[in-house]
């Protein structure tokens, strides 16, 4: 797409920024607009949204008009994301709240690799935004026709975002989304690089990542069987030791790929069981306004922590990297440690 439109590589840094600012702002106001359109309605919306998004994007408009339709779909995406967790924590057990996480790293495995069989038959970098387009509008559809099925039960009066910043425990869930997330993204995209940086091959470093990534995705559904026999604050206080621990094993280089599919695997149940529980520690009224922020806070650590990485390998030296994340995994472990149940 760079050179389509005779760009820098640092433009990508504009959409990314986009993405990130309606992803957010949706996310702040998913309890407004739950309340307003309904979760069918919203889910409909913001789906058709992400899908004209897309086709937009396909049909290489401007850059400037690219740049906007990225802004739409953040905005649309944050709004499904913000409004189906809040609909699985309210319902499902942590259990089902892992598997729906699970294949949302299912979806993220799917999505490059369906780019790289339609540039692999010839087509150029637009037929994935509109093969992405086609594949989002069937499910606006979807959820079109069935969204008298998504609504809410009465659940009082719903607080605003404002009274739910006033919870201490919402705070407190936001802070830990936003390190864990940073830990995640910043995991997933330098894992490569602190590899390669050892000695080993590109292939090598690749498949390294792509380890991290898949038994994160592994972990979720695998650890969805055993999360309500064990208990999801027991899994998490049982497992966030091991994260850290394996995290100060990569960063020390002890068998790398070893302890990086071991700090994947420890790391999976966070952030699904910490959203699941949302509902059991702010209440039902509260969970949409309360999961939007959990949304935000983590959109803008993927968005801060990973850049924040490459500012710090910039100024003292790349091995400062692994010992980052696993700081970043011991900050983790104790905030979910002082969350308590």
């Amino acid at each position: 797409m760079r050179p389509a439109y005779g760009l820098p590589n640092a433009a990508l840094g504009a959409v990314l920024a986009a993405v990130a600012v309606g992803y957010v702002a949706a996310g702040l106001a998913t309890g407004w607009l739950v309340a307003r359109l309904g979760l069918g309605g919203l889910l409909a919306a913001s789906l058709t949204a992400t899908a004209l998004a897309a086709a937009g994007q396909g049909l290489a408009p401007p850059w400037w008009g690219f740049v906007a339709l990225a802004l739409l779909a953040g905005a649309g995406g944050g709004a499904v994301d913000s409004g189906l967790n809040a609909f699985a924590a309210n319902r499902f057990a942590p259990r089902q709240m892992n598997w729906l996480h699970g294949f949302w790293g299912v979806g993220a495995t799917a999505g490059p690799a369906l780019a790289a069989v339609l540039l692999a038959a010839g087509l150029g970098w637009q037929a994935g935004y509109l093969a992405v387009a086609a594949l989002l509008a069937a499910l606006a559809l979807a959820f079109l026709v069935t969204r008298a099925r998504w609504a809410a039960p009465p659940a009082g009066s719903r607080p605003s975002l404002a009274a739910v910043l006033r919870l201490p425990v919402a705070r407190r869930q936001a802070l830990i989304f936003f390190v864990y997330t940073g830990l995640e993204a910043g995991a997933g995209q330098w894992a490569a690089t602190i590899l390669a940086g050892r000695g080993a091959t590109p292939a090598e470093a690749a498949a390294g990542a792509t380890l991290f990534f898949a038994t994160l995705t592994g972990g979720r559904i695998g650890l969805g069987f055993l999360v309500d026999r064990i208990g999801a604050d027991r899994l998490l206080a049982l497992l966030n030791p091991v994260a850290v621990l394996a995290a100060i094993g990569f960063a020390l280089g002890l068998a790398s790929l070893p302890a990086l599919g071991l700090m994947a695997l420890a790391m999976a149940p966070v952030f699904p069981t910490l959203m699941a529980r949302t509902p059991a520690r702010v209440g039902a009224a509260a969970t949409p306004a309360a999961v939007g922020l959990q949304v935000a806070s983590a959109t803008l650590g993927v968005a801060a922590i990973p850049a924040g990485l490459g500012v710090a390998a910039d100024l003292v030296g790349l091995g400062i990297v692994p010992w980052l994340l696993a700081a970043l995994a011991l900050v983790t472990a104790l905030l979910v440690a002082r969350l308590g149940r």
